[in-house]
């Protein structure tokens, strides 16, 4: 059990490391020049040149998907990992 707690935490410490790359990554899918999310102004500008853009096309579905990626990420981590903390947990021949 100590070592599944040691995975858990080294998973945990992984996916926070991650999490600044990845939200750069989905930032750069929200920009005008990709999928126009409607809300999104680039770098807190809404003047900016990669903000939302009204006149171009947007899809609301992907960003929608986009904005929920990485609070899936964590919570699949957190959930896959308490759970093979538990399931080993009191059986000695599952590592």
């Amino acid at each position: 059990m100590i070592i599944n707690l040691l995975f858990l935490f080294m998973a945990i410490a992984t996916v926070v490391a991650l999490i600044p790359a990845l939200s750069t990554i989905l930032q750069m899918a929200q920009q005008s020049d990709g999928l126009n999310c409607p809300g999104y102004s680039y770098q807190g500008d809404p003047a900016a040149k990669l903000s939302y853009n009204d006149t171009l096309q947007s899809s609301t579905l992907a960003c929608l998907a986009i904005n929920l990626y990485l609070p899936y990420i964590v919570l699949a981590v957190l959930i896959g990992g308490v759970s093979r903390l538990l399931m080993g947990g009191g059986q000695p021949g599952i590592v």
